[in-house]
C-alpha cells in the first residue's frame, strides 16, 4: 500500500539564478516557489548570483528562503562551484529535489537522485550560442548526460524543447513532461501604460548575440514614426547602444539596461508590438507576457516560436525567418503596428503561472508516489 499523499511538501530547488538577478530561468523559478510557499509548502531555493553584495545571504522572499553562492562569469554556462556543493548536501533535506538548467553546472545537483527523488528542468537549448560555448558544451555532454539520466522526471517547457531533448538523450522521452511557462496575466494587465510614448517596439531579453537585438535596432531606420525599446541586462548593452547611434536613431532607440517587474510590466502595455529574432529558446516567455499585456508579436521562426504561436498566440504571432534581413523584418513590424492601430490590442488568452506551479507540484506528488515516499505531514 503507497503512503498517503502529503499535504505540505519539502521542496529544494537548485537555480543558476533568482530575482533580482534576472532572465527566464529565474523567472520561472521564482514564480513556481512563490506560489508552492504560498500554498503552504516549505520551499528553499540555492541560487548562484554574480553581484557580490548578494553573495553568501540566506532571505526569506514571499516565503521562500533563498541561499546565494557566487556565480563565475564563464562563457556559455553559468558556474557556480559553491552552488554544485550546496545542492549535493541538500538533496537528502527534503521531500523532492528540483533542478534548473542543463546549461549551468549546478545542475550537477540532480546526480544526488540516487538518495532522493529529483526532478530535473533543463531549458535546454541544445549546444551553447557561441563558438567558445559549444567547446564548454562539448566537454560538458558526457556529465549532462548522466545529469539527464539521473532524473527521475524531466520537465520541459516546450514540446520543442521536449524533442530536442529526446534527440540529443535517446530514451529520456518516457520520462519526460511538458509544462508551459506563465505570465502573471492579472498583474500585467492591471499595470499602467507609459503615457504619450507614440508607437511603440520593445525587445526584452538577455543582451546576449544570440538573442538577435542588433537585428531589430537595424529594421527601425524602416519603421518611421516608431520607437524601440530594448529590455535586458547583457554584454551586448554598449554594442547595441552604438549600432543605434550610427544609424541615426540615437532618438528612437532606448536600452534599458534592466528594470524591476512592475515597470517591465508597464513597457508591455505601453508596446504596440514585441519582437524576439532570437536564435535559440527553450520557450519563450517575453511573446506570452506581451500576448497577456495585449500586444502583437513578431518572433524568429524557431520551434519554440512557432509552437508558442500556435498553442498560445491565437493568431497574434507574425513568424518571420530567422536569418531575415532588415527590410522584411522592417516589413513585418510595420504590418504588425497597421493591425493594431486597426484593430486595437489583442485579447488572447495566455498559460498562468498558477496553473504551472499546480502542475509542478503534482509532478513532485507523482515523483514521490513512485518513489514510495510519503513527504511531510
Amino acid at each position: 500500500m503507497s503512503p498517503a499523499r502529503p499535504d505540505r511538501l519539502r521542496v529544494t530547488v537548485v537555480s543558476p539564478g533568482y530575482p533580482p538577478d534576472r532572465g527566464g530561468v529565474e523567472e520561472h523559478v521564482a514564480q513556481v516557489a512563490r506560489r508552492l510557499a504560498a500554498g503552504g509548502d516549505a520551499v528553499r531555493v540555492l541560487a548562484g548570483t554574480p553581484d557580490p553584495a548578494l553573495r553568501g545571504r540566506e532571505d526569506v522572499l514571499d516565503g521562500v528562503v533563498v541561499r546565494r553562492y557566487r556565480s563565475l562569469p564563464t562563457p556559455g554556462m553559468t558556474t557556480a562551484p559553491g552552488l554544485v556543493v550546496a545542492g549535493l548536501r541538500e538533496a537528502g533535506r527534503g521531500d523532492v529535489l528540483h533542478v534548473h538548467s542543463y546549461h549551468a553546472l549546478s545542475g550537477l545537483a540532480a546526480l544526488a537522485g540516487r538518495r532522493h527523488p529529483v526532478v530535473l528542468t533543463p531549458h535546454y537549448h541544445g549546444t551553447g550560442h557561441s563558438a567558445a560555448a559549444r567547446v564548454l558544451h562539448g566537454g560538458y555532454r558526457h556529465l549532462g548526460a548522466r545529469l539527464v539520466a539521473a532524473a527521475d522526471r524531466v520537465v520541459c517547457v516546450s514540446a520543442a524543447e521536449a524533442r530536442l531533448l529526446e534527440q540529443d538523450f535517446p530514451g529520456v522521452a518516457a520520462r519526460t513532461t511538458v509544462i508551459p511557462n506563465g505570465a502573471e496575466t492579472a498583474a500585467i494587465r492591471a499595470a499602467d501604460p507609459w503615457p504619450e510614448q507614440g508607437p511603440t517596439v520593445l525587445a526584452v531579453g538577455r543582451l546576449e548575440p544570440y538573442k538577435g537585438h542588433d537585428r531589430v535596432v537595424e529594421a527601425m531606420p524602416d519603421v518611421p514614426g516608431a520607437r524601440l525599446v530594448v529590455v535586458g541586462r547583457g554584454p551586448e548593452r554598449d554594442g547595441l547602444r552604438a549600432l543605434a547611434a550610427r544609424l541615426g536613431l540615437a532618438d528612437r532607440v532606448r536600452v534599458l539596461d534592466d528594470v524591476a517587474t512592475p515597470e517591465l510590466h508597464r513597457w508591455l502595455r505601453t508596446a504596440d508590438v514585441l519582437v524576439s529574432m532570437s536564435a535559440h529558446e527553450a520557450f519563450g516567455m517575453a511573446p506570452v507576457e506581451a500576448a497577456a499585456a495585449g500586444c502583437r508579436t513578431v518572433l524568429s521562426d524557431i520551434p519554440a516560436h512557432r509552437e508558442v504561436a500556435r498553442e498560445h498566440l491565437h493568431g497574434s504571432a507574425t513568424l518571420v525567418p530567422r536569418t531575415a534581413g532588415p527590410t522584411l523584418l522592417a516589413t513585418a513590424v510595420r504590418s504588425a503596428l497597421e493591425e493594431t492601430g486597426r484593430e486595437g490590442r489583442v485579447r488572447v488568452r495566455v498559460p498562468d503561472w498558477d496553473d504551472v506551479a499546480a502542475r509542478t507540484r503534482e509532478v513532485y506528488l507523482e515523483v514521490l508516489d513512485a518513489a514510495g515516499v510519503g513527504g511531510a505531514a
